[in-house]
């Protein structure tokens, strides 16, 4: 994946500085919250691969796009049908 399409798909550009990870030098990843504690992280050395954390572990390597924009429209619709479960509620 490119860091294109990871910008495309709103993926969050997250800086690192040395003076933070005291490596040597800055980085850069990218990550998307899809819910909770699951969480997608890709960056330039993973050579297009993502991987999918859950509090903090990480559980899935992902190497394909279309499965990344699967994932995505999964946990959406999920928010959505709560969101309109929520609302249902309130409406009575």
């Amino acid at each position: 994946m490119t860091e294109q399409e990871l910008m495309d798909l709103d993926f969050e550009k997250v800086m690192v500085y040395d003076e933070e990870s005291d490596n040597g030098y800055d980085y850069y990843y990218f990550r998307k919250r899809l819910a909770g504690g699951i969480i997608m992280v890709g960056d330039t050395t993973l050579s297009g691969k993502l991987h999918v954390t859950v509090d903090d572990v990480t559980a899935l390597e992902v190497k394909d796009i279309n499965l990344v924009k699967e994932l995505i429209n999964v946990f959406s619709k999920i928010k959505n049908a709560e969101r309109e479960a929520s609302l249902s509620k309130e409406n009575g």
